[in-house]
């Protein structure tokens, strides 16, 4: 007697680019929110490359994922670039009363 050792068919999962086309709407929205709620002047040009990385890993969303692991991954990187995002503003006017404060002393 022989045993089929082909998996069955995957069970029904909910389609992916949905939950892509999420993170690529939140990503950005993160990032206006993050810098409208703080109190610096804003993100000068040459630091707005620094966005590269979370809108760079909102975009890893986008690559189907085939097992739930890889799913779980996909959620979690797309929810780190977006809180990057969001929180980005905030840490670079830390940054620079950080060194304000070094250069000042």
């Amino acid at each position: 007697m022989t045993t089929n050792s082909m998996p069955g068919p995957p069970p029904a999962r909910w389609p992916w680019p949905a939950v892509a086309a999420l993170f690529t709407v939140l990503g950005p929205a993160a990032a206006w929110l993050g810098l409208t709620l703080t109190y610096g002047p804003g993100v000068p040009g040459p630091y707005a490359l620094f966005y590269v990385v979370p809108f760079a890993l909102v975009a890893v969303t986008w690559i189907p994922p085939r097992t739930d692991a890889q799913r779980r991954r996909r959620l979690a990187t797309g929810s780190a670039g977006c809180l990057m995002a969001f929180f980005y503003p905030n840490a670079l006017l830390v940054t620079w009363l950080v060194l304000w404060a070094v250069a000042g002393s």
